[in-house]
């Protein structure tokens, strides 16, 4: 199994990269188009719709990653006067009762999408550009379908903890804010 975890955690570390790849097109793009439109007076046709289809893959690509790292705001005021073993008992119910079952959905939602746009070279229908929303929709599917996978490597790891297996990914996650605290 911990090959089946490094495995998953290297995917959402590459779609981490890919991540930032567009915010590194959201930043030229904005930039272009400010400097298009207030030093040429030439505003683009492009710009809007390439910003929010990069923000919008970007934000999904990352989120796998972001999970893994602990960066997803927890509210979880309640399970922690627990002790760690039924904190973690906590979380795996919530990822095969609640997390998963949603993310089945909307996986299954993003392809839908992809699939229609695809076959039918759907067209923005809001945008003078009219730019095709495949891409737009593959990214979302990629970016779902990774936090999907980071969520079921959470949920093993919780489940390790709440059987004894292994050390409680809580218990790391409070490690490292401990140190950032200090730091």
């Amino acid at each position: 199994m911990p090959r089946f975890l490094f495995i998953i955690d290297k995917i959402s570390s590459v779609l981490a990269v890919l991540a930032g790849a567009m915010l590194l097109i959201l930043v030229a793009d904005m930039m272009y188009e400010v400097i298009s439109r207030r030093a040429f007076s030439a505003p683009t046709l492009w710009a809007y719709d390439i910003a929010y289809m990069s923000n919008g893959m970007g934000f999904l690509l990352a989120a796998g990653y972001t999970l893994r790292t602990k960066g997803h705001i927890r509210i979880d005021f309640l399970s922690t006067r627990f002790p760690l073993r039924y904190q973690d008992g906590i979380n795996v119910a919530a990822y095969i009762f609640l997390i998963l079952p949603a993310f089945s959905f909307f996986i299954i939602g993003a392809y839908d999408e992809w699939l229609e746009a695809f076959l039918t070279d759907k067209l923005d229908p809001a945008s003078p550009w009219k730019p095709l929303l495949w891409p737009l929709y593959a990214g979302l599917l990629i970016g779902f379908v990774g936090l999907f996978f980071q969520s079921i490597a959470e949920c093993l790891r919780h489940l390790q903890g709440a059987l004894g297996f292994g050390c409680s990914p809580l218990a790391i996650a409070d490690e490292q804010s401990e140190g950032r605290d200090h730091a």
